[in-house]
């Protein structure tokens, strides 16, 4: 049973009171929320001592004296430094990123559909209280709490992601663009109020928290996949002479690649596979060394083109993304209010 009395409060002298509504929902779901603080915090400590040794290592090597990190003066100090931190930077952001949707899932979802599962909510809604001040109370609450705890994450995933920025940036789908600036937090609020209104649709816990993993997951994938591509369009340039084997001569450093190609002089795009077998049959059966294959691409009139997003896309593209999910989440609260507002339980 998860009902509360809205009786007074004892508090400490000097202390704020907190009544009502706002402490029954601090009591009721006080745990929830230390459990997300224990994951968050969790992974946040390991980033604090992996984020400390991979600052200290980057300043060590000089990476941020050595000059132009797509320069050769750097590469020798890149390649040490990558050797030993590059895997966190890559796949930790895979886990992490998943983080939202699990709050939705355990936090949000059973929010009303354990209090209609339980029975429980014939006597919360009967405390001089309407269902409606009781649901808008929970969403607020909550909701700005979640959203800090992951704001604040948002802060420590960008500072320990630091020494990696200039060299592979943030613009990387899957990567560190998905745990850190404005998107972590706003796809957190999207799974509490996602996992709230589906928790009310379907009135049963285990069931609303498998379909908000499902729904929670099915949006932020289409919106990687199909929605930010809409944000702005890349950029589209041609590698430097021909330089066949990396088009991207001409990308910055810690640009995010979205796609490379090649052209014959007709502008008919032509893969790497079908014009190394060309090279190979106008080298005498022989691979080619990686100069002969520019010299049969310069020879043959075939380019190199590569698009990308420039490093300094990331705040543009976080807050239009970002804003997306706030906007989406808003529409979920209010749907919520309106359906509890309305439904007969």
């Amino acid at each position: 049973m998860t009902a509360t009395a809205l009786g007074p409060r004892r508090t400490r002298p000097g202390v704020p009171a907190v009544r009502g509504l706002a402490w029954v929902t601090w009591r009721q779901h006080r745990f929830a929320l230390a459990g997300v603080l224990m994951v968050l915090g969790g992974v946040g400590l390991f980033m604090v001592f992996n984020g400390l040794a991979m600052h200290h290592v980057y300043t060590r090597l000089g990476l941020d004296t050595c000059g132009s990190l797509g320069g050769p003066s750097c590469q020798a100090q890149i390649t040490a430094f990558e050797q030993d931190y590059y895997s966190w930077a890559d796949h930790l952001p895979h886990l992490v990123m998943l983080l939202p949707g699990m709050i939705g899932v355990f936090v949000g979802a059973p929010l009303v559909a354990r209090e209609l599962e339980s029975g429980t909510f014939r006597f919360a809604w009967t405390l001089a209280r309407s269902r409606v001040q009781w649901i808008v109370t929970k969403l607020i609450l909550l909701s700005v709490i979640l959203t800090a705890f992951a704001l604040a994450f948002s802060a420590l995933s960008t500072w320990w992601f630091g020494p990696f920025d200039a060299i592979t940036g943030r613009m990387t789908p899957y990567g560190t663009y998905e745990i850190s600036g404005l998107v972590f937090a706003a796809r957190t609020l999207f799974g509490f109020t996602l996992g709230a209104l589906l928790g009310l649709l379907i009135r049963r816990t285990v069931p609303a928290m498998a379909a908000t993993a499902a729904a929670w997951l099915a949006v932020v994938i289409s919106s990687i996949v199909w929605l930010r591509p809409l944000i702005q369009k890349p950029i589209t340039t041609i590698g430097a002479a021909a330089k066949g084997i990396n088009p991207g001569q001409n990308v910055p450093v810690n640009a995010a690649v979205v796609n490379h190609w090649f052209q014959d002089a007709a502008g008919h795009h032509v893969s790497l596979d079908q014009l190394f077998q060309q090279a190979i049959t106008g080298n005498g059966g022989n691979a080619p060394s990686p100069d002969q294959f520019d010299a049969y691409l310069v020879q043959h009139h075939y380019s190199g083109w590569v698009s990308y997003r420039p490093n300094g896309w990331f705040s543009h593209f976080q807050t239009v993304e970002a804003s997306g999910y706030a906007i989406l989440a808003i529409m979920l609260a209010v749907a919520a209010v309106l359906v509890l507002r309305r439904r007969a339980v």
